[in-house]
């Protein structure tokens, strides 16, 4: 990694999330004399703990392998030989009272493969009829105008005016059904929003970059797009050379793991740990003067803003006025993440080679997905005991009835879904309740735009591109734990710190 300026003598990060530790991790490598702020907890949403016996994720427990960032991180910190993957890859969906195995060959829930979606049972006839119809409709008003793609995860050139909604456009493409079904507990899932809202831009490049091809034909634009490697689900080897490569990757201690290996990889790095940002202002000799809740003043050369953009934007406001009021438009959804212990005989049926059951919407249920622990993560099992670990995640964007719940309430609420999904025979021998409000920064159409022009007006802040304030975190170009990572290089790369070069991944 390279950088035109040189490097600032001193820098504050602002928030102790993966981000911001990324940021702090690649500066200090550089030579900058650094100190993170953080109100809460270092780690931000990666938390692992102990619970019935084994590390536990609270949140997160896996990142995605397609992008490099993630993985090549934990290249630097020496924890590569660390990581393992799920055993269990297949996923299910429950559907009028019954689990179906989610069809393969798809696109983030588009189909590629018709027939492995007519043989899931997932659509009646005429849903999907109408899916097939994409085949010979044309260009639609919903959807966006075709051009030369830049590579899925660029920034797209424009002022965002021709970016779309996920869900009009694949309904206009795709018809309801199985938008509702299969296409938005995906996407809406792994975002913890609404499809409706959500921008294809930002939100699904893959699928973007599929719908601005030449061919009106959302399907056949995916199956291009997959037999040339795109991020598809395929039928998943047993073994042997013809193995599909794994998707997910974790530290077998869990995703807290690779918060540690950051902290011991920086210990210069001044860590104020219950402490609060209240303001950033102009400051001379130094280029900006950070002040904490408790009035200490922290002379700096440069700022990174790492923390959610509901923080950011106060503190921006009295600098830049246009990119704060961008970063508080920025709605944000809040999850609940409910760990039950089961003994095996209390449940039903669950199966040990998939991974874990989504739930769409019109269902009737709290709870939006259930990952099968102990069937995903070995390492999540205990010899001595025939118990089952489930991960039960409740909360989106419009619906935040699990935050006005007692946690006996949520938990009570849950216990009946589960019911519902899985048959519950007795009560769990252990429950661990974990409430994120706010945690998930939803990305409405035209987001990248903005948050190129935030960026833009925050580059004529400071006398130096070594004296400014820059951006890191989730609210910038993606939710999950690469993107983050990756936004915390670039905001350290933006300050013109370079480090040594990664090792090569190993494919």
């Amino acid at each position: 990694m390279t950088g035109a300026a040189t490097r600032p003598e001193r820098a504050v990060v602002v928030g102790g999330g993966i981000a911001g530790l990324t940021a702090a991790f690649r500066l200090s490598q550089a030579g900058t004399a650094v100190t993170v702020v953080e109100p809460d907890r270092i780690g931000g949403k990666l938390q692992t703990s102990v619970f019935a016996g084994r590390s536990l994720d609270e949140t997160a427990d896996n990142f995605l392998l397609r992008v490099p960032w993630a993985a090549a991180l934990c290249h630097d910190l020496e924890i590569d030989g660390e990581l393992i993957s799920p055993v269990a890859r297949r996923a299910e969906i429950f559907l009028d009272g019954t689990r179906r195995a989610m069809p393969e060959g798809h696109l983030l829930g588009v189909p590629a493969d018709l027939e492995a979606l007519r043989s899931s049972g997932i659509l009646s006839p005429e849903g999907m009829a109408r899916v097939e119809a994409d085949l010979t409709l044309p260009r639609l008003p919903t959807d966006p105008p075709v051009q030369a793609s830049d590579p899925p995860g660029d920034d797209p050139p424009g002022d965002g005016s021709d970016d779309v909604a996920v869900g009009p456009y694949l309904r206009g493409r795709l018809g309801d059904e199985v938008v509702d079904h299969l296409i938005d507990p995906l996407i809406g899932g792994i975002n913890a929003g609404d499809t409706n809202r959500l921008s294809l831009t930002a939100v699904v490049p893959q699928i973007d970059a599929a719908a601005r091809s030449g061919d009106p034909s959302l399907i056949r634009s995916c199956a291009a797009q997959i037999a040339k490697g795109g991020d598809a689900v395929r039928p998943v080897a047993t073994g042997g050379s013809g193995a599909a490569p794994p998707v997910f990757a974790t530290p077998i201690g869990g995703m807290a793991r690779i918060v540690d290996a950051l902290l011991a990889f920086m210990p210069s790095v001044d860590l104020l740990v219950g402490r609060r940002v209240e303001a950033i202002e102009p400051s001379a000799p130094s280029a900006w003067r950070v002040v904490l809740d408790d009035g200490t003043a922290l002379d700096t050369d440069a700022v990174v803003v790492a923390c959610p953009a509901f923080a950011a934007a106060p503190l921006l406001a009295p600098l830049a006025p246009g990119a704060a009021a961008t970063l508080a438009a920025i709605d944000h959804s809040s999850i609940s993440m409910v760990a039950f212990v089961f003994d095996r005989d209390h449940l039903r049926d669950v199966p040990t080679d998939v991974s874990g059951c989504l739930v769409p919407k019109d269902q009737g249920t709290l709870l939006t997905a259930i990952s099968y622990g102990t069937s995903k993560w070995p390492q999540w099992r205990v010899p001595e005991r025939d118990d089952v670990v489930l991960r039960v995640s409740a909360g989106r964007f419009g619906d935040d009835r699990h935050l006005h719940l007692s946690d006996g309430d949520l938990v009570a609420t849950l216990l009946a879904d589960l019911d519902r999904v899985l048959g519950v025979s007795g009560d769990p021998a252990a429950v661990r309740v974990g409430r994120w409000p706010r945690s998930f920064p939803q990305y409405a159409p035209g987001h990248l735009a903005r948050i190129s022009r935030v960026e833009a007006e925050l580059t004529q802040l400071g006398n130096s591109p070594t004296a400014g304030i820059v951006l890191a975190g989730a609210a910038l170009r993606g939710v999950g734990v690469p993107a983050c990572i990756r936004s915390g290089e670039e905001a350290a790369a933006a300050l013109g710190a370079t480090w040594p070069t990664r090792r090569q991944l190993s494919t």
